[in-house]
């Protein structure tokens, strides 16, 4: 058992200052682990958020070793991710889930946000490092 430790840098993405991203398993914490997992969390959309969404999390396209999947959490409707798989775009509303398989070009982002609801997202990569590769 391990304690969170939250990261500010993953590769092919930009991370923004506004929240935490707390990793919750991976190779780093449990050595044996054979999955990597972090959460983001909001327990209470406000308009700040809602005004800044843009400017929270930029992915640029890419793809994996190893599958992954996006377990969209919280009040129905809270969060819509708009996720890209193999130059498709899709919206997802919490909750929800996305499986991406190995090598399958892919990238997500928050599109829309509700005031005053809860929501978030957790991302599962099934190595225990989290490694990506551009495209």
């Amino acid at each position: 058992m391990r304690k969170p430790v939250n990261v500010s840098e993953l590769p092919s993405h930009k991370l923004g200052e506004v929240l935490p991203f707390p990793v919750l398993m991976g190779k780093d914490l449990v050595s044996e682990a054979n999955a990597w997992a972090l959460y983001v969390y909001i327990k209470e959309i406000t308009q700040e958020m809602v005004d800044a969404i843009d400017q929270v999390v930029k992915v640029e396209p890419h793809k994996h070793e190893f599958d992954e999947m996006y377990l969209m959490i919280g009040d129905p409707g809270a969060i819509t991710f708009e996720i890209m798989l193999d130059g498709e775009y899709y919206e997802v509303t919490t909750p929800g889930a996305v499986y991406i398989p190995k090598g399958m070009p892919h990238s997500i982002r928050p599109a829309k946000a509700k005031v005053g609801l809860t929501g978030g997202l957790i991302p599962i990569y099934l190595n225990g490092e989290y490694r990506t590769i551009p495209v």
